[in-house]
């Protein structure tokens, strides 16, 4: 009897060790496009700083919005913006490098930490992101949704900090469009 006691309670140690996990795992990513969330970009833009900080390596960080996201709810529907969101994370993911640490800020905004890079690596990477998304629209219901972004891309350097860096990342991205916004009218 008390061997069988001890067994069950093995079992409920480890069933609640399993659950543990997945409630932290739970915490730290995006249901809905299986990136990590703010939380966990931030706190990995946290650590590369420290990283950053002890190796006096560069590194970069790129933030991305989604272009005319409202009109894709208004117009298809909000089951349709989310396909679009895990689409774009789908390819996002399909572009980065193995070390790279990609998450949704909120919304139709989206972070990359890119590891060892500078801002121009960052900015071509965008580049062929955007490319990419040319090739593969999402779809909804039998029809392709033309997803297109803006970004912006900020190179920290030993003694910046992640507020420092999502900070300047947003900046450039408000100005790219607002530029865009320009170049339109």
């Amino acid at each position: 009897m008390f061997l069988s006691m001890a067994m069950n309670f093995g079992f409920i140690l480890m069933a609640m060790d399993r659950l543990r996990n997945e409630v932290a795992d739970l915490a730290l990513m995006d249901d809905l496009t299986g990136v990590a969330n703010r939380r966990h970009l931030l706190q990995r833009l946290t650590e590369e700083c420290a990283r950053s900080e002890r190796s006096g390596d560069a590194f970069s960080l790129l933030v991305i919005d989604l272009d005319g996201f409202k009109g894709i709810n208004d117009t298809h529907g909000h089951a349709a913006g989310d396909a679009v969101l895990a689409h774009f994370a789908d390819v996002l993911m399909a572009h980065v490098r193995d070390s790279d640490s990609v998450g949704r800020l909120g919304g139709d905004e989206f972070g990359v930490l890119l590891s060892h890079a500078n801002q121009d690596l960052a900015l071509k990477k965008a580049d062929i992101l955007a490319e990419a998304l040319r090739g593969q629209p999402a779809r909804w219901n039998d029809k392709e949704i033309t997803v297109s972004f803006a970004y912006g891309a900020f190179e920290l350097k030993a003694g910046d900090n992640a507020d420092i860096a999502m900070a300047r990342a947003d900046e450039a991205m408000y100005m790219q469009k607002k530029a865009s916004r320009s170049a339109a009218e």
